[in-house]
């Protein structure tokens, strides 16, 4: 029966230590680098909305 428990302990153990691990070297998932582009701009847009053109 000690044995089975020691068994688990180990497993266990060693199942915390990979999940440490994975998340130590991958825990924030994909970042892409920051890329600049031109500022965003309306173009062709209209200056009002469009809902407060129905009233």
């Amino acid at each position: 029966m000690e044995f089975f428990a020691a068994i688990l302990v180990i497993v266990l153990l060693l199942v915390a230590a990979a999940t440490v691990a994975a998340l130590l070297s991958d825990g924030r998932g994909h970042t892409p680098p920051v890329a600049s582009h031109r500022d965003w701009s309306a173009l062709d847009l209209p200056s009002s909305s469009y809902t407060l053109r129905i009233f």
